[in-house]
């Protein structure tokens, strides 16, 4: 057997014992040049041996601590139930380890973390105790200011009233706050960046995308941004080599106020520019009724002169001259319907825009349908004036329905293609005597009050489409709205 497998095999005193008689004074050397604090105790607990690194960490020279009891160094900042603990597990020849506020030669106070061990004779009685100990104040403050600084960014974060999660490379949460907790909680529990598709919109999240999401059964919107945050590996295998990691802060803020904010601010801008394509047509469409009138006594001026010679009366030549400048200046009066270019615009959001702008308008008990045959539908024309159209019919639906006493109103709108034509079919269940068309004196100073039909009538035919009012067998009214897709909806009658 060779030297090496007897060590192996040997008691660790029979190693110490040999390693003793080969090197004397070896264990003494390693005792004095050893950086942990070693001090040696009788069965008193009197001190009879510290080494240097104990001098130097207590500030007692050697001879000032022998035969002096260690509690020399104790302080009263620790709890007389530690010493308990201690005195209790020494009694019992066991060894103890804890922490100690203990006091130096200056009066400074350092936390140590000591380790006692009874050392007993070949006789099995108590000879000494050995003690190690540590000064640990710096780590301990060290750890106090990292756990203040967690605390206080805990706190912080909780506070915020944005969410905030900081994800490692495969997106997975690492930190978050509490109101990303809540956002989770009002997911039905689930991880609400998975729930955005977070791992394939990084790019579109780190412009401020705003998204919508539902949360708790109603539509919140949602700004998320992120940036990259450097961070290193607590991996023990990269100690050596780079351990950097790339990690992503992301915020995310419930922008849904300013969200419908917004879309109210579209649509009332988009009820104003309606407004004013429906006050033009009533203006346009009033003055066309003056020409018309105006029209039947210049025709017979004109045939008058004819049989009395152009130029022999003076005064029906005058009356003629100023009827015919009167028409001219009515027909440069009439406004331009055009108020906006023709464009291509989907028929899922026309209606989603019409739906805004009358869900509040039903009452309880009403109802409003919107469906369309084909979602991915593309039209082309001037947007605005075709929502004009349907919006003046559901105006005077809305009106006539108000003045019928305990009546529930329901209103159908259905779009579709037609052979190249955009085709709207308005039903309701309005007896059809209510929406016939009525032209009042008032009707120019108040468009859209008993003059619906016809400014709907003056619209379409602008974008050469057609209208058709019936009464179904059912009951009820529907106006059919026909519009040309895929051309230019301008160009009509001027």
């Amino acid at each position: 057997m060779t030297e090496n497998m007897m060590m192996d095999a040997a008691e660790p005193q029979a190693i110490a014992r040999g390693l003793s008689q080969q090197h004397p004074g070896l264990f003494m050397t390693i005792v004095e040049e050893a950086p942990v604090a070693i001090s040696l105790t009788d069965a008193e607990a009197r001190i009879i041996y510290a080494n240097p690194a104990f001098c130097r960490q207590t500030g007692y020279p050697l001879e000032e601590l022998l035969q002096q009891n260690p509690r020399l160094l104790a302080s009263k900042q620790t709890p007389r139930m530690i010493y308990e603990d201690m005195w209790r597990t020494l009694r019992l020849r066991q060894p103890w380890r804890g922490q100690l506020i203990n006091r130096r030669r200056d009066g400074s106070l350092f936390l140590v973390e000591i380790d006692i061990t009874p050392v007993m004779n070949a006789g099995g009685e108590l000879e000494h105790y050995l003690a190690m100990q540590r000064d640990i104040s710096t780590g301990y403050a060290l750890e106090q200011r990292l756990r203040n600084q967690m605390t206080l960014t805990e706190a912080v974060l909780n506070n915020i009233p944005a969410a905030v999660v900081v994800v490692d490379e495969q997106d997975q949460v690492i930190m978050d706050n509490l109101t990303y907790k809540t956002l989770c909680a009002d997911c039905g529990g689930k991880e609400l960046l998975t729930e955005l598709d977070f791992s394939s919109r990084k790019k579109a999240f780190a412009e401020g995308e705003v998204i919508p999401v539902m949360l708790c059964g109603a539509e919140r919107w949602l700004r998320v941004t992120c940036w990259t945050l450097p961070g290193v590996s607590e991996e023990v295998s990269r100690y050596f080599i780079d351990n950097s990691l790339s990690r992503t802060l992301v915020v995310i803020t419930d922008y849904t106020q300013q969200q419908q904010q917004q879309e109210q601010g579209r649509l009332d801008r988009l009820k104003q520019h309606m407004t004013t394509g429906k006050l033009l047509a009533a203006i346009r469409d009033s003055l066309d009724a003056a020409l018309i009138q105006l029209n039947c006594p210049i025709n017979m001026l004109a045939a008058a002169r004819r049989l009395n010679g152009d130029n022999s009366n003076v005064a029906l030549n005058s009356a003629w001259h100023e009827g015919e400048e009167a028409m001219a200046r009515l027909q440069r009066c009439r406004p331009s319907l055009d108020l906006e270019q023709s464009t291509l615009w989907p028929l899922t959001d026309f209606l989603a825009d019409l739906r805004a702008l009358y869900h509040t308008r039903y009452q309880q008990g009403d109802r409003l349908q919107v469906t369309q045959d084909a979602p991915e539908l593309v039209c082309f024309g001037q947007r605005t004036q075709v929502l004009a159209c349907l919006s003046l019919w559901l105006d005077r639906t809305l009106d006539l329905a108000a003045e019928i006493p305990h009546f529930a109103l329901e209103t159908q709108l259905y779009a579709h293609e037609e052979n190249g034509w955009l085709a709207f079919y308005l039903c309701d269940n309005l007896p059809l005597k209510y929406v016939h068309y009525t032209h009042t004196a008032t009707a120019l100073n108040a468009p859209g009050k008993g003059m619906e039909l016809r400014l709907i009538q003056t619209l379409v035919a602008h974008h050469r489409g057609a209208i058709e009012l019936t009464s179904p067998p059912e009951g009820g009214s529907c106006l059919t709205l026909r519009f040309p897709l895929f051309a230019s909806l301008t160009g009509g009658a001027k």
